[in-house]
């Protein structure tokens, strides 16, 4: 969140529009004062000058304070955009730490919700099967449990999804394989375990490529546990937390924020 605060107030500070107006308030200004510091020496020339009339010195003095009064105008113009950089600031500050919390509550209960009715499943292999195997290597391990998902062979995916990412919990498949054991829940309509999972791909493997991917996920499943509020920080974030995404998974997260009559 930290990072999209960040970038939302850079974009701010580099604005060419806002730059200009600063640069435009503070010419004037500048333009003024040297005005004024000009006639200052012509009034004090005037006003030692016995033959100048007295029309000239009033005429200068007039000057001087129109000049005076427009300096404390541009003054105020400059302290308003101040005050609404400051007052937006603290706004983005607000909205990061609101959809910080938010996710963190997302975690929680998808840990804790019970999900809905599924027909009846296999047990989870037990901690003994999360060791992958020997003569396997991470590659062709993740090539099996990928093959199984695609055929539907949703509990051997599983397993062997799991056991690549308690085995090789760095290898450079561990973010696509973390992506995948979501999915496999998700087909479950196990949408709390979908959630932690898909939580943890985000979370986890922040620079991986399934990480808009995660997010999305991540939202759909909470609209399976029937929660819209975090169902829509997931939707509506996709594009700040990460800019530029796949023009398929943004549409589809824009249409979910629809459907739910995201705010």
């Amino acid at each position: 969140m930290k990072k999209a605060y960040l970038f939302c107030l850079g974009l701010l500070l580099t604005d060419p529009a806002f730059a200009q107006v600063q640069d435009n308030l503070q010419g004037q200004i500048d333009q003024i004062k040297e005005d004024i510091v000009v006639m200052q020496r012509q009034l004090y020339r005037d006003k030692n000058d016995t033959v100048a009339p007295q029309e000239s010195v009033s005429n200068v003095q007039m000057r001087l304070g129109e000049y005076d009064q427009m300096i404390r105008d541009m003054n105020g113009k400059v302290e308003s955009i101040e005050y609404r950089l400051n007052t937006l600031e603290k706004k983005i500050e607000m909205i990061g730490k609101d959809t910080e919390l938010r996710f963190s509550q997302m975690q929680r209960q998808a840990g804790t919700v019970t999900p809905p009715k599924a027909p009846a499943k296999k047990a989870s292999a037990p901690a003994a099967d999360l060791k992958a195997p020997d003569n396997v290597s991470p590659k062709d391990l993740y090539e099996q449990a990928l093959t199984d998902l695609k055929n539907n062979k949703l509990d051997q995916a599983e397993t062997k999804f799991s056991q690549f990412l308690n085995s090789y919990p760095k290898d450079a498949l561990a973010a696509n394989a973390q992506y995948w054991l979501g999915e496999v829940y998700y087909k479950k309509q196990d949408f709390a375990k979908a959630a932690v999972a898909f939580k943890d791909g985000y979370s986890k493997y922040p620079e991986g490529s399934k990480g808009p991917d995660c997010l999305l996920k991540l939202g759909l499943s909470m609209k399976g546990l029937g929660k819209k509020d975090e169902a829509c920080t997931a939707f509506t974030n996709i594009p700040t937390i990460f800019g530029k995404v796949n023009p398929d998974i943004s549409k589809r997260a824009e249409n979910e924020a629809k459907a739910l009559s995201c705010k």
